[in-house]
């Protein structure tokens, strides 16, 4: 290998520098990037957390209101029952009055 003289020195100095900064400055600004992916990941994070709560309450309102549209039903098919018996004993009474 050959000697350097001071010129060549110097210049392999600056240029060395030089790099030193540019690689600096892209070290920083990888390190900005990282900071913000990571508040990114995290605000995702919690945004995921709010869903699965979400699905949960909606699942729960779901089943609240698979209940009450089920009562009317309820009461709707009770009032029929009791209606079509008492047509039928009003029918086997009119029935049973005619033949005794």
């Amino acid at each position: 290998m050959a000697a350097l003289n001071s010129d060549e020195m110097i210049k392999a100095i600056t240029e060395t520098t030089q790099r030193a900064k540019v690689n600096s400055h892209r070290i920083d600004e990888l390190a900005n990037s990282v900071t913000a992916l990571n508040k990114m990941a995290t605000a995702l994070e919690v945004l995921a957390t709010k869903q699965n709560a979400m699905a949960e309450t909606v699942h729960a309102i779901n089943d609240k209101v698979t209940a009450i549209e089920t009562r009317p039903a309820k009461r709707i098919n009770t009032v029929l029952g009791y209606i079509i018996a008492a047509l039928a004993s009003a029918g086997a009474g009119a029935f049973f009055s005619e033949w005794f």
